[in-house]
């Protein structure tokens, strides 16, 4: 098990990023402790049973064969699973817990004074976003996303474990990608004039999309699924998302092959193949055409990036 918890000040600086408006107050994250592969009951005893505090988990379970309480309700913990605690809300990771194994970030949002927001975390990514949803309740991730998490988790705990003035910088910067991660997998965005739910057609061809993004996906398709034409069902989409369905569906392909160039050994042509393109020079050109540079660019400058923040 690899641990971080915060015992005394960190560095003087505070990082802008992933910094939190509301009420015109600005609010900065403070990491208090992330683990990986917990496969114990560690900390502080008096949490060692339901509790509540003004702090945030994100907690993601990798093995388990138990449970976990949250808001006074038992759920069975499985693999992939994410859960996701407010400041205010009852939970227990440890009575219930028999073998799982998670990986956990802890963390607040606090002004400069130390006031702490307590906001619900869907109402951080709103504020994040720029956007109103709603966040799916334990969601299960796959098997890539799931270990795209932990190597991002790692790497906070790298960074938080590091005495570089830069650490808190670099661990903010890789919380944002947590939040990108459970924004693309687990937050669904309103749909304008329309009561948002997993039975909404419109909600139906997202969640298809993403979980086919790789596949040959048809206009017809979509439109079928959704029992609309195929402009009705275009105009929706983009008016909901902002993009069209096929759109997102490359921005998807694009967001899966920085996520392998980044953490992966993988081929560009192998990673081509991965996310949906059987022409990899196409692939190629269009990344270039996104990015500002070729996939093997890409991976040595964040490679670079990653090393020299170490």
């Amino acid at each position: 098990m690899r641990r971080f918890l915060q015992t005394q000040p960190r560095h003087e600086g505070t990082p802008q990023t992933l910094m939190i408006l509301h009420e015109g107050q600005a609010y900065y994250p403070t990491f208090l402790h992330a683990a990986i592969d917990q496969d114990r009951p560690v900390g502080d005893v008096r949490t060692f049973h339901e509790h509540t505090h003004d702090l945030y988990h994100i907690v993601l379970y990798t093995q388990s064969s138990g449970s976990y309480v949250k808001c006074g309700r038992q759920y069975q913990a499985e693999p992939g699973m994410l859960v996701i605690v407010s400041p205010g809300q009852p939970h227990d990771f440890v009575s219930v817990r028999r073998s799982s194994v998670y990986s956990e970030i802890t963390f607040s949002f606090t002004t400069q004074s130390g006031k702490a927001l307590t906001l619900p975390f869907v109402q951080i990514l709103n504020a994040y976003t720029g956007t109103a949803g709603h966040l799916h309740d334990a969601p299960h991730l796959p098997r890539d996303v799931t270990q795209e998490l932990v190597i991002i988790m790692i790497q906070i705990v790298d960074y938080l474990q590091s005495p570089s003035a830069m650490s808190d910088y670099y661990a903010c910067r890789a919380l944002a990608n947590v939040f990108d991660v459970i924004t693309a997998h687990c937050y669904t965005e309103a749909v304008p004039g329309a009561t948002v739910g997993q039975n909404h057609p419109i909600l139906r061809v997202r969640q298809y999309i993403d979980e086919h993004y790789a596949e040959a996906i048809s206009a017809e398709d979509l439109a079928s699924m959704s029992h609309c034409s195929k402009g009705h069902l275009f105009r929706t989409f983009k008016r909901s998302f902002r993009v069209s369905p096929l759109a997102y569906q490359q921005d998807l392909r694009f967001e899966a092959a920085r996520r392998l160039l980044r953490f992966t050994s993988l081929r560009c042509y192998e990673i081509a193949q991965r996310v949906g393109f059987a022409n990899v020079y196409y692939f190629h050109r269009q990344f270039k055409k996104r990015m500002g540079a070729t996939p093997r660019q890409y991976r040595q400058s964040t490679r670079r990036l990653e090393l020299g923040s170490r």
